[in-house]
């Protein structure tokens, strides 16, 4: 009896100290006995799920700078894929718009589309976008890819990357040694700027700066022909986008664009945009080394102040438009005080008109605020316009005797013409007479000669 239990005893041991091990092989053989059995008999529900699976092969796009962004997909699907449309908007937007890529409906398809950047698509150089596919079949099932996000480059040069304060700043091509001084003094000039709006800079800025016009031009919106060559603007900004681009590592327009941004970024897109004239004038009045002429000697130039809610015109128009507008903001802060300016600008945020905004904080509107500045002497003088004399006739008396004698000339050869024409095309049954051709002559002599 005792060595049965001893024999007992040493089993139960064994048993147990093997019993993890054993209930581990066990756990495993089941799991191996139903992957067998589900893929021998697979759910209905998941079968049905993998044969209408749209697989993306391909998903990429190609910037074809200036004013095309190409997008190129390739999908297959165990059924007919028969609609393919891109989404897309601006990162930040509200509102997606959409296309229709072309390609031939099957089980794989390729699907391109070629996107404007230009004319009424045009699409500001930094921008980003994000855009997805909805891949449609035949069956009507719907499958959207994972959305994308690419920005609008120009793909043609090197860039290269600096910093000033909340400002970063794209170039090409330019100098080290030129990059750091100006990022020195335009980060100097951002500070004043953020002071004077009691603006958080914390919010980046980005600048993208060209060294050369030919090049900057495909970057810029599109203007007149006139606007173009007489190389009226330096740069645009975009401040709903938190970018500009400029023409020259110059710290005036820097400034100048940055301050545009960081004003929109004051108003937080309020429901009343600053007009034109309160927005240029701000951003020239903060560049560096601003001199603004005196509203006494500019009263005669431009158009009235209520009616310069937007900049257009000749590019004498801009012009005074740009001095107009500087001056004008230049009495506000200098006459009124930096506090009243921001009170105006709060006023703007809050959704109201600028008469209302001007009314509310400095008693006076558009118009008051016109006759106001007009009188103010204060700031250089600006040059008088100067209009050039009307020129006497006499002056060209000769040019115009030369051309007199060129069109007589011309009338006598057109005249001559028309007669040889006239001659040529006489009826041919009247000939000639007898003394006008010389063979009717001879005959006649012929006859009256004696044999």
């Amino acid at each position: 009896m005792l060595r049965n239990a001893l024999m007992f005893s040493t089993f139960t041991r064994w048993f147990l100290q093997r019993l993890p091990r054993t209930g581990l092989f066990l756990t495993l053989g089941l799991m191996a006995a139903l992957a067998v059995i589900a893929l021998q008999s697979p759910p209905a529900a998941l079968a049905q799920a993998s044969d209408g699976e749209v697989t993306v092969v391909k998903d990429r796009w190609v910037v074809q700078f200036p004013g095309l962004i190409v997008f190129d997909l390739t999908a297959q699907s165990q059924r007919q894929i028969v609609e393919v449309r891109l989404r897309y908007r601006t990162v930040g937007g509200r509102v997606w718009s959409y296309a229709y890529p072309g390609f031939e409906p099957g089980q794989r398809v390729t699907a391109t589309f070629n996107l404007g950047a230009v004319g009424g698509d045009f699409l500001p150089l930094g921008a980003q976008l994000e855009y997805y596919y909805e891949i449609h079949d035949d069956q009507g099932n719907v499958h959207e890819t994972r959305p994308k996000t690419l920005e609008y480059t120009d793909t043609r040069f090197q860039w290269q990357q600096a910093q000033a304060g909340p400002l970063i700043l794209m170039y090409h091509d330019i100098p080290r040694s030129k990059v750091a001084e100006v990022t020195r003094q335009v980060e100097v000039d951002l500070r004043r700027l953020a002071s004077v709006l009691r603006l958080d800079t914390s919010r980046p800025i980005k600048g993208i700066i060209y060294n050369e016009r030919s090049a900057a031009i495909d970057a810029f919106p599109h203007q007149s022909r006139t606007i173009t060559d007489q190389h009226v603007f330096e740069g645009f900004a975009f401040p709903e986008r938190g970018l500009f681009v400029g023409l020259g590592m110059s710290p005036r327009l820097i400034v100048h664009e940055s301050a545009h941004v960081m004003l929109h970024q004051t108003l937080r897109g309020g429901v009343a945009r600053a007009p034109a004239w309160l927005d240029e004038g701000f951003a020239s009045y903060m560049e560096p080394g601003a001199n603004p002429y005196s509203g006494e000697s500019l009263r005669a130039m431009g158009v009235p102040l209520a009616s310069m809610s937007a900049v257009h015109g000749t590019p004498r128009d801009i012009r005074n438009f740009y001095r107009k507008s500087e001056s004008v903001v230049a009495y506000l802060i200098e006459e009124h005080g930096e506090d009243r300016f921001r009170s105006l600008l709060d006023r703007l945020r809050e959704g109201r008109a600028v008469d209302e905004g001007l009314r509310l904080t400095y008693g006076f509107d558009a118009a008051g605020l016109e006759d106001l500045w007009s009188s103010d002497s204060r700031g250089r003088h600006a040059p008088a316009r100067v209009t050039s004399p009307r020129p006497s006739p006499f002056i060209y008396f000769d040019v115009w005797l030369i051309a007199l004698l060129a069109l007589v000339a011309l009338a006598a050869v057109l005249l001559r013409y028309t007669v040889g024409r006239l001659r040529s095309n006489l009826d041919p049954e009247e000939g000639l007479q007898p003394w006008e051709d010389p063979d009717v002559l001879d005959r006649e002599r012929d006859r009256d000669d004696p044999f």
